[in-house]
């Protein structure tokens, strides 16, 4: 009931906030924002309601660490509502993270293994530091994408028209900036917690080669973009095409590996 609730209201949130950037009318607007408070609110009692029947923080799946990481990027995004410059931004990140939940829904009561009580600790903290982290990427990668679209529309000369709905570049450049530098540093926590969470069990890396190669092959790219912003100095569209880059390798590795190593990570190792 509460996941079909949690799905209406992200599609419903999805539709008023796309309906805003085309007409611009604030009493939609403002029901957009309601609908997607609620959303959050119901999201959240979800997550609660799937933890107090698996009695644990439901990230023991692909499926419930996506749904967690949407989430988790919705709660992001309540700070970015309630100014015209960046609400819009709601419009390109609710459709995305409508499908995401409508694709893991049948998959989220899945459990795939128990827990270790020597190792919740260490595994509960590794998984929702990098399912925040990957949350914050999924915020600059919306940021990311509306500032290329918005700066090959001003080089187009259709600023007047087709951008004049987007928010400034320099107010994008700084939430992907936040996004990124906040990222990489939850990302960079949530491997040495999992270095230690594995040191717990007594694994060895060649059980968790798969999804650590993948990991630190994501982490590598977000590094290259925070070290060039802070050393060289690039801004703009050259670390939003990095952000992108990264962001999409990272849905390809998390995919990819989930697909191809389904026990090469989290409590499924655990016989």
């Amino acid at each position: 009931m509460l996941a079909s609730a949690v799905l209406i209201l992200y599609v419903l949130a999805s539709i008023g906030f796309i309906g805003y950037l085309f007409t611009r009318d604030t009493t939609l607007l403002n029901v957009a924002r309601l609908f997607f408070l609620l959303c959050v609110a119901t999201h959240l009692a979800f997550i609660i309601s799937l933890g107090a029947r698996m009695q644990h923080i439901p990230i023991s799946s692909p499926a419930q660490a996506m749904n967690m990481m949407v989430f988790f990027a919705s709660v992001v995004f309540i700070s970015l509502i309630w100014k015209k410059a960046t609400t819009v931004l709601m419009s390109f990140f609710l459709p995305v993270a409508t499908f995401a939940v409508g694709f893991i829904a049948p998959s989220l009561g899945h459990e795939p293994g128990i827990f270790i009580e020597s190792s919740r600790c260490w595994y509960t903290l590794h998984t929702v530091s990098v399912i925040g982290g990957e949350a914050l990427f999924a915020v600059a990668f919306i940021a990311s994408v509306v500032y290329l679209i918005h700066e090959r529309i001003i080089r187009k000369g259709s600023i007047h028209t087709a951008a004049s709905g987007l928010p400034p570049l320099a107010i994008l450049d700084k939430i992907l900036y936040s996004c990124l530098s906040a990222g990489f540093v939850a990302i960079s926590i949530g491997m040495i917690l999992g270095a230690l969470w594995a040191s717990s069990l007594g694994l060895s890396f060649a059980s968790v080669a798969p999804k650590a190669s993948a990991g630190a092959i994501m982490w590598f790219v977000f590094a290259l973009g925070v070290h060039q912003r802070f050393a060289v100095g690039w801004r703009g569209s050259r670390t939003a095409i990095i952000t992108a880059i990264g962001f999409s390798l990272m849905i390809v590795c998390f995919i990819g590996v989930n697909l191809a190593f389904p026990n090469a990570h989290g409590i499924g190792l655990i016989p």
